[in-house]
């Protein structure tokens, strides 16, 4: 089990929301592929849905087009995403549960859907909270989510050596086989290009992934980082590049 200073995330996340939109394309990208596929796997009317660390509301906005939602819960661990969505999207008839979704307890029961997208990634235990997921869905109930495998940011790892243990798909379909059918998994990498690797930290600080540790890097330390980055991970002479590795599951409650 990792160990995430939830206070720090929060705090992190909580004040990337004024550049999260333009500057989180990967994870854009990602929620509109997760609404292309529920199209296809989830009844066009939902009668209660859960949305977990909704953010500013990519996943949101896909789902609200696509589908007919009676009772919509949002959930985020910074309590002013409701805000964002809401400016985002407009006023909508959305119930907000602010605070942490792997303590499941607190969480709105008799549920048709779990839906996340780029959130489950920073759980400490995904597999008890999948286990406590059981309790929340109502026969035949639906958990898709979107996270990152273990080549997600495999460049910070290498240079600075700090990073969230991803865990691969096998393991994440080992751990919801118990209580879930799988219904759809797949998973793929992407590189993405900067100018430098101050770029690189810029982007991740922007779209608040960095919510890992308190600590600063020295001058020194950052030139270092800079210099092996560029040795290491130039992609073309002039940009280097830092792989995403999306992982999509869809599944049905046993």
């Amino acid at each position: 089990m990792q160990i995430i200073h939830t206070d720090l995330v929060k705090d992190r996340f909580s004040r990337s929301f004024v550049n999260y939109n333009q500057e989180a394309v990967v994870q854009k990208q990602i929620a509109a592929r997760m609404g292309h596929l529920l199209q296809g796997a989830m009844p066009k009317r939902v009668g209660c849905l859960l949305e977990i660390g909704c953010g500013t509301g990519f996943l949101t906005h896909q789902l609200v087009n696509s589908f007919l939602v009676e009772k919509y819960y949002l959930n985020d661990l910074a309590e002013n995403a409701i805000h964002e969505v809401e400016k985002n999207m407009g006023q909508a008839n959305f119930t907000f549960v602010a605070g942490d979704a792997e303590v499941t307890a607190s969480l709105p029961g008799s549920l048709d859907a779990i839906v996340s997208s780029s959130t489950f990634q920073w759980f400490k235990n995904i597999a008890l909270f999948f286990r406590g997921c059981t309790t929340l869905l109502n026969p035949d109930g639906m958990l898709a989510f979107a996270t990152f495998g273990p080549k997600n940011f495999e460049q910070i790892w290498h240079t600075l050596h700090i990073g969230l243990h991803y865990q691969p798909l096998n393991q994440l379909l080992n751990a919801l086989g118990p209580y879930f059918h799988i219904i759809h998994a797949e998973e793929w990498q992407q590189s993405e290009l900067f100018a430098s690797p101050a770029e690189v930290l810029r982007h991740i600080k922007l779209t608040g992934v960095n919510g890992i540790a308190r600590h600063r890097f020295s001058k020194a330390r950052l030139l270092r980082f800079g210099e092996e980055y560029c040795s290491l991970f130039s992609k073309d002479g002039c940009r280097v590049e830092l792989t995403y590795h999306p992982i999509i599951i869809i599944a049905k409650k046993k």
